[in-house]
């Protein structure tokens, strides 16, 4: 049977990928300093190493003003969960544009490298503090979303970037808009689109919701310049303003 493309691509970085910014979340005791780099990796991961399951990364777009990456174009110290598996360590940024993670390394002979990772069977990933999910809301495709929360309430924030062609600068054809967001709020359980703040505040019981409303309005809070920040100070003042559930 011929080698898939992702197996010759595995098979080539397998020699050649530097082992130490790569470390899975898999119990053991095994030392890697013992083994080689090759064994280190089977029997840590296996053959069926889907880290590095991808294509190696270039720039397509040199005539395009801006840049498709959330929340900028930079690496962040990160990590990525595949089928369960968490890989910590890494060095990632995000591709809002193409929605893909793109992996940073360095081989043995000191060359660096940069592969998108395939995203298929990527359950979560985290750049810093930001974390991102899967999740498929209303039987739409799965897609990554940002996820900010408390254990009562959270907001699910799938950021997305446009291209528009641009008159005003010769040396660019199109330019990359700002971060576009779409807004799920998670609430006892249930999720609900919204888009701006009646549609937010229309989820809450009405006299949580008066209070919410009386803190955006003195704190002069705005949906499109909130960062993940503002968002954790929100969901944390609608915790303590939370209700219990009616007794049945």
């Amino acid at each position: 049977m011929p080698l898939s493309l992702h197996r010759i691509l595995f098979l080539f970085i397998l020699g050649f990928v530097h082992s130490g910014p790569l470390h899975a979340q898999v119990s053991g005791s095994e030392d890697p300093g013992r083994d080689t780099l090759s064994n280190y990796i089977q029997m840590k991961y296996g053959l069926d190493q889907e880290l590095f399951n991808g294509y190696q990364y270039y720039t397509r777009y040199n005539k395009y003003k801006g840049d498709p990456f959330y929340p900028e174009n930079d690496f962040f110290e990160g990590s990525v969960s595949i089928r369960g598996t968490e890989y910590d360590d890494l060095s990632l940024k995000f591709n809002c544009f193409s929605q893909f993670l793109v992996l940073e390394y360095t081989d043995f002979q000191g060359r660096y490298n940069q592969l998108i990772l395939n995203t298929a069977h990527i359950d979560s990933f985290r750049l810093e503090d930001d974390c991102f999910q899967k999740q498929s809301f209303f039987g739409n495709e799965p897609l990554f979303y940002q996820f900010i929360g408390t254990p009562e309430a959270g907001v699910y924030i799938h950021w997305k970037k446009m291209i528009n062609a641009t008159s005003d600068d010769l040396q660019y054809s199109h330019e990359y808009s700002r971060p576009l967001g779409t807004y799920f709020v998670s609430y006892r359980g249930q999720i609900h689109p919204f888009a701006h703040r009646n549609s937010f505040l229309s989820v809450f019981p009405e006299s949580v919701a008066a209070e919410i409303r009386k803190y955006m309005r003195k704190q002069r809070y705005s949906f499109r310049d909130a960062g993940p920040g503002d968002w954790q100070n929100l969901l944390n003042q609608i915790h303590l303003l939370e209700e219990p559930f009616p007794e049945h």
